[in-house]
């Protein structure tokens, strides 16, 4: 019981330090020190609180930008994806302009103002897009997740091979020998803006938030294209040298 007597005491102790009553300290003289004890305490409570609202900030901003950096970098890759299959249709020769992206005039494409009515997916079971030609002004919902949601939009086109509206007239098959690709890549919280986007890339600066990817475009890639038939050329080579070309 003397320990429980001692605490009873200590209680009461603080209890009149906090209230002001000096004179119900049974200890008297040493409630001066029990005081700056309590300051310290106080005080202490005060700094912690401080540092943890000074560090808390540059917290946010270190994730919020974290992530940001973490999707640009995915969109960088959808976009490089993109330009590799086009380039593994033209080394293949088979680059017809239907499994080309929509012309455009130049790479200064107008921002996509509307979305496709395709899904491409990891999920097989929601996936409808098979390398369909979209619309230049569309934009392609792409799930890298597979939960059957769209976490990217994509914008696809390339301009015009020269003479190529003569030389494909009439011919279905037409393959450019020469053209130019244009991709960008928006998060999916850009499909409330569509119709008001830019065609500038997001800024990848320190935020606390979203930044500018709800208007911009996580990544932008330009690529050309240049095609030339091997077999025909060594056909021709050999021709000119008297031999027969199988």
């Amino acid at each position: 019981m003397p320990v429980m007597s001692l605490l009873q005491q200590q209680l009461k102790s603080l209890y009149g330090l906090l209230s002001g009553k000096q004179g119900s300290n049974p200890y008297g003289a040493g409630s001066s020190e029990q005081g700056v004890t309590l300051l310290e305490c106080l005080v202490a409570i005060s700094v912690v609180a401080l540092l943890g609202a000074m560090i808390t900030p540059p917290l946010f901003v270190a994730a919020a930008t974290r992530v940001q950096n973490r999707r640009a970098e995915q969109a960088f890759q959808l976009a490089q994806s993109e330009v590799d299959r086009i380039r593994a249709l033209v080394a293949r020769g088979q680059h017809q302009i239907e499994n080309l992206p929509a012309v455009v005039d130049s790479l200064d494409a107008d921002p996509p103002t509307i979305p496709s009515g395709f899904l491409k997916s990891i999920d097989e079971t929601c996936n409808t897009y098979e390398d369909q030609q979209i619309p230049a002004n569309q934009v392609l919902p792409i799930d890298i997740t597979g939960d059957c949601e769209s976490d990217f939009l994509m914008q696809v086109y390339r301009t015009r091979s020269p003479n190529e509206v003569t030389e494909a007239a009439g011919q279905p098959a037409y393959q450019p020998l020469d053209f130019d690709v244009g991709i960008r890549v928006y998060s999916v919280r850009a499909e409330d803006n569509l119709g008001r986007l830019s065609a500038e890339p997001a800024s990848l600066q320190f935020t606390t938030g979203e930044g500018n990817q709800r208007e911009r475009p996580l990544a932008v890639l330009n690529s050309d294209f240049k095609w030339s038939d091997q077999s025909g050329a060594l056909c021709n080579y050999q021709n000119n040298g008297g031999l027969p070309c199988n």
